[in-house]
């Protein structure tokens, strides 16, 4: 059954407004598309929203822009923000421009990204709950599978990369984290100065931090003032051959530091004879006579 909607009319100072309007107005769709109709469906606690693409209104073309005619239409689903505790989804059969030069392809629509099955505001939703909670305390909290609350994450991360300036702090951190279970390690570079993550590599090698460093200009790689960091032998390879005047530049952490002093000591004292109580040494082994051929007397 459809939702309980009148025609909006004047009631004392209060409006009432359709339904169809009442969606339209929250999800901000303006032409060429319009919210042609909303269904409740009680058992299912589900609120269904169908939407239309106006008849002969101009399709574009998602890779060039390029006003194309249409090919066809093809149903999509999306999943949006739930309407009094009721699970709500958008429907809509979108359109595909038929491109010269990039061939069918289906047009943006203004509430989700492409190939996202959510809305923009659905997507919102879940990555404020991520900065909270784990994957798969925010999938049980919103419903969706662990797979789409990782891909929203993804996406959501796709999106700040490409916003993102790219230039080489001043300042560098560099470090390897572990993740999963298999002791697999990726490359982790941080601006000191402003606290931020500017680079992710696979694995801990030479490669891993050279190819970043060296993907700057000289200028840049030469206004480094700090490199802080492990004693991590091919990290420090990297920096030495990216970085002007390295070994002046590099900073080791103090806690690795501590532990490599800890240990070179406790292996230099290992070798040293060992004192006796008292504070003297051991007296010294005299040399041994046998086999020595001079007569005593």
């Amino acid at each position: 059954m459809r939702c309980a909607g009148v025609r909006e009319q004047a009631v004392g100072y209060a409006r009432v407004v359709r339904d169809t309007d009442l969606y339209a107005q929250i999800l901000g769709v303006r032409d060429p598309w319009t919210v042609s109709e909303v269904h409740l469906d009680m058992p299912a606690k589900r609120v269904e929203v169908t939407l239309e693409h106006r008849a002969g209104a101009a399709l574009h073309c998602p890779e060039c822009g390029a006003t194309c005619p249409g090919y066809d239409a093809k149903p999509r689903r999306w999943r949006h923000l739930d309407t009094c505790q009721f699970e709500t989804m958008l429907i809509a059969d979108v359109p595909r421009s038929n491109c010269p030069e990039h061939g069918p392809l289906q047009v943006t629509v203004p509430w989700a990204e492409a190939g996202s099955r959510f809305t923009a505001l659905f997507e919102a939703l879940v990555i404020d709950w991520l900065h909270e909670a784990s994957l798969s305390g925010v999938a049980r909290q919103v419903r969706i599978t662990w797979d789409e609350a990782d891909g929203i994450q993804t996406r959501a991360v796709r999106r700040g990369l490409a916003r993102r300036e790219r230039r080489l702090p001043t300042r560098i951190g560099v470090d390897e984290t572990s993740f999963q279970k298999r002791h697999e390690y990726v490359t982790v570079v941080i601006d000191q100065v402003a606290g931020d993550v500017v680079h992710v590599a696979d694995d801990r090698k030479r490669a891993s931090l050279e190819t970043y460093l060296a993907g700057h200009s000289v200028e840049e790689r030469a206004a480094v003032e700090t490199v802080a960091m492990d004693m991590h032998q091919p990290y420090i390879q990297a920096v030495k051959a990216t970085i002007p005047l390295a070994a002046l530049k590099i900073c080791f952490d103090k806690f690795q530091w501590r532990a490599t002093w800890a240990r070179r000591w406790t292996e230099c004292g290992a070798r040293e004879p060992r004192v006796a109580r008292g504070g003297r040494r051991p007296p010294a082994a005299k040399p041994s006579t046998c086999g020595s051929r001079t007569r005593r007397t």
